[in-house]
């Protein structure tokens, strides 16, 4: 990884103008982040606020509705990794505010700063910054047709809904699913299980065990998939492709007319799973940006 090494980096003293919303002024900015893809209610917005180290920044001379502001926090339940959730801002200003937050998150211990996921031309900007990429995304679509999808059965495997009562059980499959940066804490899931208008949470579960699960949901004729994870002591039995063919048709069922999904460039396995459904791989691609610190100069 690279350092930031630009002047507003490494010394916050030409920032001061920088300031940092004060929790009464949160709801203030709820109308800017709403509808955003983490934040589908007020309330997931204020409790990410409030338990995952939430902060806004803005400049102290710009007033009204069409002030810049960038918002950060913790990146999941991980109070080491920085993330940027929310940022409102072009040119100059949206520079200073992004690495003025990535230097107050290094003076507060944070190890690393990390970017939402950018569109390339993005990416290519916030690389002049410092930052360099650290996962890439790849986006998916299937267009779904007249005829009903598919479904698989596997033996023995039933695919339920949801309860709440399995929560345990599909954050353990999530920790043997995933790595340490994808993996989920309860708060994250119920945000990604509420992203839609419409949702939906499959289980996949034999003899009373949950081996898989998937989240999708729909926007009008719009369909996701958006989270698929399977014990990795069950790679290899199909019950990954059993939960997306019954999450598409679901969807399918709900009114969408196409299923988006996305999965991180290096997993092939995921790779060659959606495309074998069906899905067909984008032009488009997401980069997840990283910087790290380096010793910070006192301000003069």
């Amino acid at each position: 990884m690279v350092e930031i090494i630009t002047p507003e980096t490494r010394d916050d003293h030409d920032n001061r103008d920088i300031v940092a919303a004060s929790p009464e002024m949160f709801k203030a900015f709820w109308p800017e982040v709403r509808g955003s893809y983490f934040f589908r209610s007020r309330r997931l917005f204020l409790d990410f606020m409030r338990a995952y180290g939430g902060r806004i920044y803005f400049p102290r001379d710009v007033t009204g509705s069409r002030r810049p502001f960038i918002l950060v926090g913790n990146w999941r339940s991980r109070s080491d990794i920085t993330a940027m959730w929310h940022i409102k801002g072009e040119g100059p200003i949206k520079r200073r505010l992004v690495t003025t937050a990535a230097a107050r998150s290094f003076g507060s211990g944070s190890d690393a700063f990390v970017t939402k996921p950018l569109a390339e031309y993005e990416a290519e900007e916030y690389g002049k910054w410092g930052f360099e990429p650290a996962y890439g995304i790849v986006l998916f679509e299937m267009q779904l047709r007249r005829d009903p999808v598919k479904t698989e059965a596997r033996d023995g495997v039933e695919i339920t809904r949801y309860k709440k009562k399995y929560l345990g059980d599909v954050l353990r499959v999530d920790t043997t699913a995933f790595d340490d940066f994808w993996q989920l804490d309860a708060r994250t899931l119920e945000a990604i299980a509420t992203t839609c208008y419409h949702n939906v949470f499959l289980l996949a579960q034999r003899g009373g065990e949950i081996l898989g699960y998937a989240v999708g949901g729909t926007n009008g004729r719009f369909g996701y998939l958006q989270r698929l994870g399977v014990d990795s002591s069950h790679h290899g039995e199909g019950l990954g492709g059993a939960l997306v063919r019954q999450m598409v048709s679901t969807l399918q069922n709900m009114g969408a007319t196409s299923v988006m999904v996305n999965t991180q460039e290096e997993n092939v396995s995921a790779i060659g799973l959606y495309l074998k459904i069906g899905f067909e791989i984008l032009p488009d691609r997401r980069q997840i940006m990283r910087c790290i610190p380096r010793d910070l100069e006192p301000a003069r």
